[in-house]
């Protein structure tokens, strides 16, 4: 999978999902991604695609473009973990896993970045790319049909609210000693989330223990002796 983290030196830190299409960058308006903050030039840069994989294109900005620390002077082809600096915006270039030095931001449980304006100013239809619809029917059909299964019976149908995992929880989990809130499932804006929230008792997921995950159709989860599944049914 490959993305941006935007880092916002004001607000949250936001993931931007790139689906082989190109993104423009701007501090107006109208672009994919918009950066509203006067550091940035009204059309700023290009995220384009490049067989395969993305380059970052300067628009003749006020401020330009740098990758980790260098300016370029018109184009540069992206590498995994690579950081871009646009103004005051950081956004670090993803390509497949997270760069452990990126670990620290909790990517999986971060909000996505939503790029369709749903306010109307006027009667003009506006236009969505195809990477803007994709990320808008891959976000539904997960928060639609996302469930969570424990055998053939046992079916939590997960939408977009917290569901604590442990003794006694909404999502119950037996076995001696166990927690009352040992983990959590959440939405992120995208996906469901994977947490753990005890210090001690392990959550695996498909036979690595995490503290957080993005889950996938598929995933087993095992807490003690209690198994899950994650399914997504359309």
């Amino acid at each position: 999978m490959q993305m941006l983290i935007v880092q916002n030196p004001d607000g949250e830190n936001r993931v931007f999902d790139l689906y082989g299409e190109d993104i423009t960058i701007g501090r107006e308006r109208g672009h994919d991604m918009q950066l509203a903050h006067a550091s940035v030039s009204r059309e700023h840069a290009q995220v384009t695609w490049r067989a395969g994989g993305y380059a970052i294109v300067d628009l003749r900005s006020h401020n330009g473009i740098y990758v980790n620390g260098s300016r370029v002077e018109s184009s540069k082809d992206l590498m995994n973990g690579d950081v871009v600096r646009i103004g005051r915006y950081e956004l670090v270039y993803v390509d497949g896993e997270v760069p452990q030095r990126f670990k620290k931001l909790n990517v999986p449980a971060m909000d996505r970045w939503y790029t369709v304006d749903l306010q109307i100013e006027s009667d003009s239809t506006h236009h969505l790319t195809a990477g803007q619809m994709k990320r808008l029917l891959a976000a539904r059909v997960m928060l639609e049909c996302g469930v969570l299964t424990q055998g053939e019976d046992q079916v939590w149908q997960l939408e977009d609210r917290e569901w604590p995992m442990g003794r006694g929880a909404e999502v119950p989990l037996s076995g001696l000693l166990m927690g009352a809130h040992v983990a959590e499932v959440l939405w992120n804006g995208q996906n469901h989330v994977l947490k753990r929230r005890s210090p001690v008792r392990a959550v695996i997921v498909n036979g690595t223990p995490i503290r957080v995950c993005t889950l996938e159709a598929g995933d087993c989860i095992v807490i003690g002796r209690n198994r899950f599944t994650y399914e997504v049914r359309r």
